[in-house]
């Protein structure tokens, strides 16, 4: 099947994607977007959250079918043009990237905590 989105901001066709196949899958391998890791595939880690139409998601559990015609954010969107989001900024005057595998899928869940706070 084709699969028609919009990632980051730009149109997106993905041709002969298989039903089976995982949102993360088709934008790691077929995209060229590697931030969103592969740990657990089953949702508990964590580091593969993109958001979806908005909504964190873990792109693991997700089909590739379920984002057609839909708007998908990954951590690489968090900077368009390069300039950095301040989470991403905040993480790096912090140091905390660690190991760096789960990094991007903590930025995306901390961007969305933040959206989510009501001062």
């Amino acid at each position: 099947m084709r699969l028609t989105c919009t990632v980051n901001g730009e149109p997106r066709e993905v041709d002969d994607v298989w039903p089976g196949e995982s949102l993360l899958y088709v934008l790691r391998e077929r995209c060229g977007l590697p931030g969103a890791k592969n740990a657990c595939e089953q949702g508990e880690c964590g580091s593969c959250t993109v958001y979806l139409d908005g909504v964190a998601v873990c792109a693991c559990l997700v089909a590739a079918g379920q984002a057609e015609g839909r708007v998908v954010v990954t951590v690489e969107g968090l900077a368009p043009g390069g300039e950095l989001d301040p989470v991403q900024r905040a993480f790096v005057q912090a140091g905390a990237v660690q190991c760096g595998f789960c990094t991007p899928g903590l930025i995306v869940a901390v961007h969305d905590l933040l959206a989510h706070v009501h001062s």
